[in-house]
């Protein structure tokens, strides 16, 4: 997934993404009509969003994916008050994984959360990632998310990996109709104007 060492950066505290609690836009999805199934948080880190998600919707089952230990365990620790709640230590991109989905209520997924996950793989690794959330999402299935669109932030290097609106369009664009919320984009202070929010729906 990344030449980085998530969980040594875990171990050592070095984790300035973790802000203590969920992404704000999670908030302006509550009155989103989600379909029955699983949502998924690839690179769920220590469990906020997952909490949120949990919370804001308590008839869905919501699976939390990390590589770092460290993380997953601190997220199990920090959602254990939430039965609908399921944190495992895998790789998104492998898919012999992905039998754990049918120990949960439901084996569809309904929504895939993006927030950490997408800005922390290489480049090189973009095709992989949309390849793997159209093949996991049925049609009218959403992946929702925020997205590090300013390129200017980055020169370059990462991560965080910024992406371009136009480069997104061109990943996502053969699977998934792209839709840019029309209400005011929430973040974390200091990150304004580095984000978009994004809601993709899986097209036939």
């Amino acid at each position: 997934m990344s030449s980085v060492d998530w969980e040594k950066r875990y171990q050592q505290a070095d984790t300035p993404w973790d802000k203590g609690l969920p992404h704000p836009m999670i908030e302006c999805w509550r009155g989103l009509d989600l379909a029955p199934g699983v949502i998924v948080v690839p690179g769920c880190g220590r469990g906020w969003d997952l909490r949120a998600w949990a919370m804001m919707f308590p008839e869905h089952q919501v699976l939390g994916i990390d590589l770092a230990e460290s993380a997953v365990a601190d997220a199990q620790k920090n959602c254990a008050d939430l039965p609908n709640v399921r944190v495992i230590v895998a790789d998104f991109f492998d898919h012999a994984h992905w039998h754990d989905l049918a120990a949960m209520r439901n084996s569809s997924i309904s929504l895939i959360w993006e927030h950490t996950c997408f800005c922390a793989i290489h480049p090189a690794m973009r095709q992989t990632y949309a390849a793997t959330v159209a093949a996991l999402l049925k049609p009218g299935a959403r992946l929702v998310g925020v997205f590090f669109t300013d390129i200017r932030e980055d020169n370059g290097q990462g991560p965080p990996w910024n992406c371009s609106m136009d480069e997104l369009q061109n990943l996502f664009g053969s699977h998934f109709v792209i839709d840019s919320p029309d209400w005011k984009h929430l973040t974390f202070f200091g990150r304004d104007g580095e984000e978009r929010s994004l809601c993709l729906m899986r097209m036939d």
